[in-house]
């Protein structure tokens, strides 16, 4: 079981920052390869050739009786200053392994990877698939996208995906996704006119007008008839204006909002919302969609990788869909979906780590999953 912390050091090691790749699609196709799979590396781009994206596709088995997905991404977030050491040199210390997307989500994709290379040494009917992407942390259509329109069109679309990112919340194995919240961006623009605070009659204040409406989407009651996900919120994220000076208005003023729902909404329906309440304000709005909401009822997915957890850990997981939004959202409307990872507390921070032993007890997990999925659960 060491073998994971080897790979997924040799994953940090490669600076895969979105949608940079820096050799590491190549380590995870190396590292399939010599466990019998068969790997394909694509390149997609985007139209204006502006944005490049490294995607992998891997499969071993030819059967379709079971087809078993994990979707992943190796790129990760820039480190950030603050750090004790290299972040992407990973060093162990005091039972950590530390380095800039051990948790999210190398960890994951090195416990997989070693889960399935030993488990496909063994007969079982079906095929696992990989389907990793070199831009999830920033979300292109190049990446996990572009993807699984492959996927359709050459018919490589897996009947289950278990999404390695990370969810569990203070031990490994507390907490499994079933879903999560949607996500839309809303910039808010006002133009004015710029004039002396001292003299309101010949100024139009635009950061007035952008506030004013503000204030009013925050106080807007969202519905919360879904309780299995948390409450719709809306919370503002910049405010800009091009002013600096304290006894001057600003005749453009603009303000990014960002709203996580749950399945109480979709994209078209918050939008319809916040056009129609901003006509009482002299704001324009322009929008960013992220993903709708989604959740994944299969009690048989839920059953085998609860049963899997408390196999290794003997903890019984909770189901959830709390936390950000994943790649879970794209391939959700193709097969059933669940996640489940590392520990989330320390995703995006500097001195990013994960405990040696959970990573040694993620792979344990993955291949007990494996094992009941293909093996044990040929009836279901």
């Amino acid at each position: 079981m060491t073998d994971v912390i080897s790979l997924c050091s040799d994953l940090v090691r490669c600076r895969s920052i979105t949608p940079r790749d820096d050799g590491v699609m190549e380590v995870v196709a190396n590292f399939l390869k010599a466990a019998g799979f068969e790997t394909n590396i694509m390149v997609s781009r985007s139209p204006d050739g502006k944005n490049e994206v490294r995607n992998l596709f891997a499969k071993c088995g030819s059967s379709k009786e079971k087809v078993l997905g994990f979707l992943g991404h190796v790129d990760v977030v820039p480190p950030g200053d603050g750090w004790d050491s290299d972040p992407f040199e990973p060093v162990q210390k005091d039972g950590y392994l530390v380095g800039r997307g051990v948790c999210d989500m190398k960890g994951g994709i090195a416990a997989f990877c070693c889960a399935a290379a030993e488990f496909v040494q063994k007969e079982f009917n079906g095929s696992i698939e990989f389907l990793l992407t070199g831009d999830e942390e920033i979300g292109n259509y190049e990446g996990t996208q572009s993807l699984l329109d492959w996927c359709c069109k050459t018919g490589n679309i897996p009947h289950d995906c278990l999404v390695g990112e990370p969810s569990s919340s203070i031990v490994l194995g507390d907490r499994i996704y079933l879903g999560h919240r949607g996500s839309i961006n809303i910039t808010v623009k006002a133009v004015g006119k710029q004039g002396h605070v001292a003299y309101p009659d010949n100024f139009k204040n635009s950061l007035s007008d952008v506030c004013r409406f503000v204030v009013h989407m925050l106080n807007y009651e969202w519905k919360h008839d879904d309780r299995r996900f948390p409450k719709t919120n809306l919370e503002p994220t910049l405010l800009f204006t091009n002013n600096y000076a304290c006894n001057v208005v600003p005749d453009q003023t603009s303000a990014n909002l960002n709203i996580r729902f749950s399945v109480d909404y979709d994209l078209s329906k918050l939008k319809e919302i916040l056009l129609k309440e901003s006509r009482n304000f002299d704001v324009s709005l322009e929008f960013i969609e992220a993903g709708n909401a989604f959740y994944c009822d299969d009690d048989r997915l839920k059953s085998l990788m609860a049963y899997s957890i408390k196999d290794v850990t003997g903890i019984n997981a909770e189901f959830s869909a709390m936390g950000g939004t994943s790649d879970g959202r794209f391939i959700i409307s193709h097969c059933n979906t669940i996640e489940f990872g590392l520990i989330d507390k320390l995703i995006h921070q500097k001195n990013e780590r994960s405990k040696v032993q959970d990573l040694i007890d993620l792979e344990k997990i993955y291949f007990v999953f494996l094992r009941k999925y293909f093996l044990e659960n040929k009836d279901k």
